[in-house]
């Protein structure tokens, strides 16, 4: 499949602004290269003349921020939106074939603990059926590996606010991977949705890895599921007891009253994907919509806040 690949250069960090910026413009994810990170793991190994003159050396000089788009995408438009944010940084395009990564990346994706009590295993080091406590997941394009601190702390908050027998609707579910989380903490009926159809795929094929059998997984967005999930004959309402949005800070404040409509008496709204900055913003409106805030977690840039219907 044919992608364009924008990747913007700068002299200084802007990483989590243009990170955050790629991901509204409708990137699923982005690649950072933070010649900050690269200096102290030279100095942690203790082998310095890896930042001498050479070819290492260029990696040591600026900051990258790399996310991949259609090749439906207008690049004019996306460039346009980029440096009127970023008029000191350049902005750099081609056009990629996912074959050119395909694999590679695998051998940098390791087994780690996405939460205290789920541990998550790459699809290519997994012997057997997952235990109770564990996920295998195969990312493929979509964005949630679990390895980002969005989605760290957000399946943290899942993980903690759903109870047994609970429904759970998950908003740019990517890899699938919170809805897993939320089968393993005890959630009956799943719904997921993405705009993505290569996270719909992603999702589909890692909760069946997962064994995850009592989730429905829609293509699209919110309001077009709840008109089609509205029109099926003798189905419940649609409604919910927990509902994720590991998204970004715009479309959370633009859903919230939306979301506040479906949610169950005493319902819980999990939202991450939300840089410092847009916090507040988060939290005013959250509140003006009628929400309680219960419980606020942060790491680095990211915030992630758990809410009462």
């Amino acid at each position: 499949m044919k992608w364009i690949e924008i990747c913007v250069e700068s002299d200084r960090d802007i990483t989590e602004e243009a990170s955050y910026s790629l991901m509204e413009l409708g990137a699923s994810g982005t690649r950072i290269q933070n010649p900050d990170e690269i200096k102290s793991l030279i100095e942690q190994a203790g082998a310095s003349e890896l930042a001498s003159p050479g070819d290492f050396s260029n990696e040591l000089q600026k900051y990258r921020i790399t996310a991949y788009f259609p090749v439906s995408k207008n690049f004019e438009t996306l460039k346009g939106a980029l440096k009127s944010k970023f008029a000191d940084a350049e902005v750099l395009f081609r056009e990629a074939d996912d074959s050119e990564w395909t694999g590679n990346w695998k051998k940098y994706y390791k087994s780690f603990n996405l939460t205290s009590g789920i541990r998550v295993i790459p699809s290519w080091e997994a012997m057997g059926e997952p235990a109770v406590n564990e996920i295998i997941m195969d990312p493929g394009m979509a964005f949630g590996t679990g390895t980002h601190e969005s989605t760290e702390l957000c399946a943290g908050l899942v993980e903690s606010c759903i109870a047994p027998g609970d429904s759970f609707l998950d908003i740019g579910t990517g890899t699938g991977i919170l809805s897993i989380v939320a089968k393993k903490s005890g959630a009956d009926a799943i719904l997921a949705l993405d705009v993505d159809e290569a996270a719909v795929k992603a999702a589909r094929d890692n909760l069946t890895l997962n064994g995850v059998s009592n989730a429905r997984i829609f293509h699209g967005e919110l309001a077009q599921a709840r008109a089609l999930f509205s029109s099926e004959q003798n189905r419940a309402p649609f409604m919910f007891d927990v509902v994720a949005a590991n998204i970004v800070s715009d479309i959370i404040i633009e859903l919230s009253p939306d979301i506040k409509k479906i949610l169950k008496k005493g319902g819980r709204f999990v939202c991450s994907g939300i840089i410092t900055e847009r916090e507040k913003d988060v939290l005013a409106k959250l509140e003006s919509d009628g929400y309680e805030i219960v419980d606020i977690k942060r790491k680095n840039e990211w915030t992630a806040i758990l809410a009462h219907a």
